[in-house]
């Protein structure tokens, strides 16, 4: 009798629980959690750049040991040049290069020697180092921000004429004819120059300044003191 009794309550036990089993809902799959790696910025593997750009600007100059009142011992002119830089990357650091630059310059007076004489005609030709840092908080696509220093040397080739006046101008004549016979001459000293330039894609646009103290090699000229400003329009070009 009680085996009997203790075998119904084993099989209620077992039916109850076969029945709870059965109205248990599936165990609901493990959902797989995809993890998406963030992306990291990352500035391109740099490798040796050559630019190349076209400047036009303005220099201001002053020259000790010259005739006052026409422009030889202070004056204003424009200016075209030509600037090439060839940079390589530093080891270890993809934000910064440094290379070598070179500049050719050419000033005529205000005018360029359109309608008017002037004082200096001028040919510049500049040598150093460039220290080349990008600004890679504000790059954009393929659009870059740049900041150069330039260091090194410079020359200067210059042509003295008849003042800055008219070309009919009388005043002064002989004495002026006299200075531009003897202010002719060589001069050498330093330049340094800075510049920022956007580069999209392989097009560069910027601007830069230069300071540059010549002394003149056997004249009377003993220093001019130039400083510029210009406009830099080229081309980027990694190789």
């Amino acid at each position: 009798m009680r085996s009997t009794w203790a075998r119904g309550v084993f099989l209620s036990v077992v039916s109850a629980a076969s029945a709870a089993s059965a109205q248990r809902p599936p165990d609901r799959p493990q959902q797989a959690v995809l993890m998406i790696e963030p992306m990291i910025l990352r500035s391109p593997r740099e490798q040796p750049h050559l630019t190349l750009a076209a400047t036009f600007g303005a220099l201001d100059q002053a020259t000790t040991g010259t005739l006052a009142g026409y422009g030889y011992d202070h004056g204003a002119a424009m200016s075209l040049g030509l600037n090439a830089r060839l940079v390589f990357p530093l080891e270890g650091c993809r934000c910064m290069t440094h290379g070598v630059d070179a500049n050719v310059l050419w000033t005529d007076g205000a005018t360029l020697g359109a309608g008017a004489s002037s004082a200096w005609e001028r040919g510049i030709i500049d040598l150093g180092y460039a220290f080349r840092v990008e600004l890679p908080c504000m790059r954009s696509g393929t659009r870059r921000w740049w900041v150069t220093g330039t260091l090194g040397l410079s020359g200067q080739l210059a042509d003295a004429g008849l003042g800055d006046v008219s070309a009919s101008e009388t005043a002064g004549l002989n004495e002026r004819t006299a200075a531009s016979a003897r202010y002719d001459h060589l001069a050498l000293g330093w330049h340094f120059g800075a510049s920022m330039e956007v580069v999209f894609d392989k097009t560069l646009v910027g601007f830069g300044v230069d300071l540059r103290d010549l002394r003149g090699l056997d004249t009377d000229q003993a220093r001019t003191f130039l400083l510029g400003a210009n406009l830099r329009v080229g081309v980027d070009l990694g190789l």
